[in-house]
Parts: structure tokens; sequence; C-alpha cells
């Protein structure tokens, strides 16, 4: 019997494209800034401005999985929160000469309209040419969900999806692709024969068939080797492709075991504990991040070895809150002070942790702009002034950094300043960040009630009556601004 004809990675036909991604390197310590820029732009809503800053991680570190999975958990918020596709001056910033920049350029496009299987086949596409077949791997799952899910599956779709699989390794993905076209087109025997390859193609990456086939004692060899081949498809589960989870920890643990002080094993060992998502696996890839900090000197380590940190409060607290519903009401209140205490103990932890990230590398704006945050919710003003006036050189932070700003000045009192700053942020607003427009019209609207009063200013009253329509007119039930539109007309009386 003939052996099954093995389905070989397609080769670069651009001799350049192929080079650059001969050349690239991975870079995780600059990938994490643009992973924390992206997480907090997250943590205020800003899905836009994450999915690009994730994108320029995934740039720099295509391997990460806190990456790839947060990228798609951000992209499906924005989906679900009504996103439409994203501007196109985001994306081309991502854009460059290389593979590395086509397929980040094509993962944010995707990112943004997270249901058009068109463009995830577009995304993964370009993350085989950027021979990035882990990260695609990744994707083929989720992205076969999004084509079943379609109102009309796209038969030419699901077929692009059979070859790019089957060249990142994914076997079960390229033939239920394949399966599902060839229900829809039951005559297309050659299809029916790419899938008999597919299926002994599967069979020989799980078993070492090709390896052994045409040696002397090639059967002998390919039952030897069974249980090693099956430990590698077992591998392969860390890029979301099958196998078992639990093994490739066990090995992971004894790589570590053996070299701790490895930071690719180390690391490796912590991201997998981290998927396991239970306390016990986070205290551990705690523990392994911050004694591969101490081993290595890397920075990276440390801040990961944070993130866990700040995380397991936040869920502690979740827990807290959720328990808070089901206890009687003569246990609310030591519950209550349960969780005002676990709260600022995180704020204090935030403090910390970001402070320490700021000195470490002064000239990062994202940053700066985390560590105002922290400062603003614990009531540090100086701090939270000084870090939020630093973050607006930012140009992706430059609108939210200036509208905590103003509310720092309107805090202090210094309702002139706050006014000026909240409508310095208005013109210069972009359609990116028109989500917190409304918002931001509202502190400006209080700041001029505020100072009308103060200063007897019935043309500030009358501008911040004319905002109060705006907003009324846009969203009757927003905040109390039923209330404020009767509080500013009295106002006007008074003072007019």
């Amino acid at each position: 019997m003939t052996p099954p004809v093995a389905i070989f990675r397609k080769k670069q036909d651009d001799a350049e494209a192929s080079d650059a991604v001969e050349q690239f390197k991975p870079d995780p310590e600059k990938a994490s800034k643009w992973f924390q820029h992206a997480r907090a732009m997250a943590e205020s809503h800003q899905w836009s401005s994450a999915l690009v800053y994730y994108a320029h991680g995934l740039k720099l570190d295509p391997g990460s999985l806190s990456g790839q999975e947060q990228l798609l958990e951000v992209a499906q918020r924005y989906y679900k929160s009504g996103g439409k596709k994203l501007p196109s001056k985001d994306i081309k910033q991502l854009d460059g000469p290389t593979p590395m920049d086509k397929m980040a350029v094509a993962l944010v496009s995707w990112a943004g309209e997270l249901d058009k299987a068109g463009l995830a086949i577009k995304a993964l596409e370009a993350t085989v040419k950027a021979e990035q077949f882990g990260l695609g791997a990744y994707l083929c799952p989720r992205i076969l969900v999004i084509m079943r899910r379609a109102k009309k599956v796209n038969r030419n779709h699901l077929l692009q999806l059979k070859s790019l699989a089957a060249e990142c390794d994914d076997w079960d993905v390229a033939i239920a692709a394949g399966t599902a076209a060839l229900e829809m087109d039951s005559s297309d025997s050659k299809l029916d024969d790419e899938l008999k390859d597919l299926a002994a193609q599967r069979a020989m990456a799980k078993g070492g068939y090709e390896k052994a086939a045409g040696k002397e004692g090639g059967f002998r060899e390919f039952i030897k080797d069974a249980d090693k081949q099956q430990q590698l498809d077992q591998d392969a589960s860390l890029a979301g492709a099958g196998g078992s989870r639990q093994s490739s920890l066990e090995r992971a643990r004894h790589a570590y075991e053996t070299s701790p002080e490895v930071p690719d094993v180390l690391n490796k060992y912590a991201q997998l504990l981290r998927r396991e998502g239970t306390d016990a696996s986070l205290e551990e890839a705690e523990r392994v991040y911050q004694a591969g900090y101490e081993a290595t000197g890397e920075y990276r380590f440390r801040m990961n070895a944070g993130d866990i940190a700040i995380n397991r409060y936040r869920s502690a607290i979740n827990l807290l809150e959720q328990e808070l519903e089901n206890v009687g009401e003569s246990e609310r209140a030591a519950m209550q002070e349960r969780i005002e205490q676990k709260q600022q103990e995180l704020l204090d932890l935030e403090a910390g942790e970001y402070a320490d990230r700021s000195d470490k590398y002064p000239t990062d704006r994202g940053l700066k702009y985390q560590l105002g945050d922290v400062a603003f919710r614990r009531g540090d003003l100086p701090t939270a002034m000084e870090c939020f006036q630093k973050s607006k050189d930012e140009p992706k932070l430059r609108t939210i950094a200036g509208h905590y700003l103003g509310r720092c000045f309107a805090l202090e009192d210094w309702h002139s300043e706050a006014i000026a700053e909240y409508q310095e942020v208005l013109s210069n607003i972009d359609a990116s960040d028109k989500e917190r427009e409304m918002d931001i019209r509202y502190d400006l609207m209080v700041s001029m009630i505020a100072s009308s009063r103060s200063d007897s200013n019935v043309e500030l009253a009358r501008d911040a009556l004319e905002i109060c329509s705006w907003i009324a007119r846009k969203d009757i039930t927003y905040k109390d601004i039923r209330d404020r539109r009767k509080e500013i007309d009295q106002l006007v009386r008074e003072l007019g």
C-alpha cells in the first residue's frame, strides 16, 4: 500500500518576505509594554485602542498566550458593545513592509469586526505567511466557530480554512472545515480525496508513521515512538490544537524543575499554570515569575508576577461581592467591611506595582496613566494630576488622561482649570473616543454650574444649560440629567 502523500507547508514566493520572516526574533519585553497599554485601555473600555495595542504587542511577541487570549477577549467585548469597523488611521499605524506588520494589520482588522468570516480568513492567511503557525493554530478553532454561527455559511471560506489549518498542523479543524464543505457539495470527489489525505496526515502526525515509512524495521520504530509522538502532539495544546493540557503541564513542570533559570522554560511553565486558572496554579505561577525575575533579572517576569497578584485580588473581591448578595442582614455589615478592606489592599498593591514600573520605564506614558488612575482612585490628587499631565502627551491617551485631569481639578474646586481642560479635550476628540464625549460634557456642565455659582456668572450658567439640553436630547435617562435641568433653570433665574 502506498503511504498517503504528506501535506507540506507552502514556501514563500516573495524572497524578501521570506527573509523578513527568517530574521524575525520575538521581543517579549517590548511586547509587554504594549500589552500593558492595551490592558489600561481595556479597563477604561477604550476597546478600539486596546485592540490596536494588543496587535502591536503580538507583532513583537506572537507566541504570547496571554496576548492572544486578551486580544480576542477585548474583540468580543467590543463586538458585544456594538463596536463598528475600526478607523483606518488606527489600523494603518500597524502597517509596514514585513509579514509581521501585515499580520498585525489583518488581526486588528478582523478583531474590529469579529463576526466577519472573510476578515478572519485574511487574518489567518497573514499569520501563516508570517510563519506564526502556533498563533495560527490558536485562531483556527475560533474561526471555525464563527463560520458555523454565520447565518449563511460560505463554502469557499470553509475550503480556505481547511487549507490554512492544515498548514498550521491543526488537522482536526482542517478536517472539520473540509467535511462541512463536502456536505454542501457531495459531488466534490477531489475534496473527498483531500479529506482522506488529511485524515492520514493527522494519523502520521500523531503516530510518527511518516518518519518510519520506507525504513527497515520502520513499523517497529513507529510503535516504539508512538508515545513520544503523542507527547509532541499534546504540546500543540499550548496553541489550542488539542491534546492533553495536563500532560503538557506535567512536562513543563519537569523541565522547570530541571532548568528553573532558563527564561523560555520558566515562562512556558508559568503560562500553562495561568491557563489552568485555579487558585493554586495562579499562586504557583506568581511564585515562578517572581523567582524567574530574581534569577534572570528580566523585568517582564516581575511585571507578570504583579499582574497575577492584582488579578487574584480582583477575583477575591468579585467572590466576596457575590457572597454579599446572599448573606442575611446581620452579616452584611461585616461582609461589606471585608470587601472594603480588600479593595483598599488592592489599591495599595496596584499603587506599588505601577510606581515600580514607572520608575523602571520613566518615559512610558502608558504606565504613567496607570499610576495616575490608581492615585485618582486612592484620592492622591497631586500624584494623579502629575501623571495625567505627562500621559496626555501620548496621542492615544490624550482624551482619557485629559478627562481625568479635569476631574482632578474639579475635586480640588479649581473649576476654571477643570472647564479649560474639558473644553480642550472636547476640541481634540476624535471618532475613536466618541464613547467618552457625553461623560466629558456632563463633567464640564457640573464644573460650569459650580463656577457660575461661586462667581455669580449667568453666562456660564447658560452655557451649562446648553450642554444639559444637548445631553437630554441624546439620552434623557443619562445619570441625573432631569434634576440637573431643573437645577440650572433655577440658577439662571437667580443670577439673571
